[in-house]
């Protein structure tokens, strides 16, 4: 009886003691099947938690940062006006460009019709904007027109922003996760997703950059003219131009005639052997 009793708990101690092996392997399996579970997951979904998360940054700085900084204004100007003496206006404008801090983009002068006339396409630091704009009407009796366009790029701006910090942080994960790598499919995989990111970073500061150029001067395009007597051509000249033209005609012709040359052998051809049928 007692070594009945000896050999149950024998048994019973053996069948616990296998339990708990098992329970603990069970358990290692559990963790590192999770672990690699949630790697894999991290890596597959990253991009879009990354997307989410430069959406919802973007709302954050959205409602929050433009009440912190200066709004982003684009602003810019068309003007036209006559004028009496196109050089001295051109040496005031000139002058004005350079009393505040601006350049010229483009220098355009023709004569036509009529009519002499000036273009000029300026950059002004966007400071400087009213007092420009004041002195180019000094001296002017009437604007032919002047347009001001002012364009607000305030929430473009944060969201370019916002944009590039995001991409930035994921682009530093996607380093931290090529580090780790394994394979060479998981290495491959991660620097495409990669040069992807980086891609889009350059494409946002290209954007970025334009919009604080943009922001930063603004752009004045400046039409000037003078009304000149207009001369047309004597008759004596009209003449000569007639026969000029009469003479590049009649050289058209014949020159015409000779590359129809194969046309007018077959032509006579065709009449001499008409001819000798008729005879016939």
């Amino acid at each position: 009886m007692k070594i009945t009793k000896a050999i149950i708990i024998t048994i019973l101690s053996i069948t616990f003691w296998n339990c708990q092996q098992q329970s603990e392997t069970a358990s290692d399996e559990g963790h590192f099947y999770n672990e690699a579970v949630a790697t894999g997951q991290m890596e597959m979904d990253f991009k879009k938690t990354a997307e989410s998360e430069t959406e919802r940054g973007s709302d954050e700085i959205g409602e929050t940062e433009p009440m912190k900084i200066e709004r982003k204004l684009i602003r810019n100007a068309r003007i036209g006006f006559q004028s009496d003496d196109l050089e001295k206006t051109s040496e005031r404008l000139m002058k004005l460009t350079k009393q505040y801090e601006g350049y010229v983009s483009t220098d355009e002068s023709n004569n036509n019709y009529g009519q002499s006339k000036h273009n000029l396409t300026v950059r002004i630091p966007s400071k400087n904007f009213d007092i420009f704009l004041k002195g180019v009407g000094e001296g002017v009796d009437e604007f032919d027109y002047k347009n001001i366009s002012t364009d607000d790029v305030t929430t473009e701006y944060l969201d370019v922003t916002a944009r590039i910090k995001t991409k930035k942080e994921l682009e530093t994960r996607y380093l931290e996760i090529l580090n780790k790598a394994n394979s060479v499919k998981d290495m491959l995989e991660i620097e495409r997703e990669l040069n992807n990111v980086r891609g889009e970073i350059e494409s946002a500061q290209g954007r970025l950059k334009y919009l604080k150029n943009q922001v930063s001067y603004s752009t004045f395009y400046i039409e000037y003219y003078k009304e000149v007597p207009y001369q047309g051509d004597s008759f004596a000249e009209r003449m000569g131009e007639g026969f000029g033209n009469g003479w590049d005609n009649l050289l058209m012709f014949f020159v015409g005639i000779v590359n129809l040359w194969p046309f007018l052998i077959l032509i006579v051809l065709g009449v001499w052997g008409f001819r000798k049928w008729r005879r016939s």
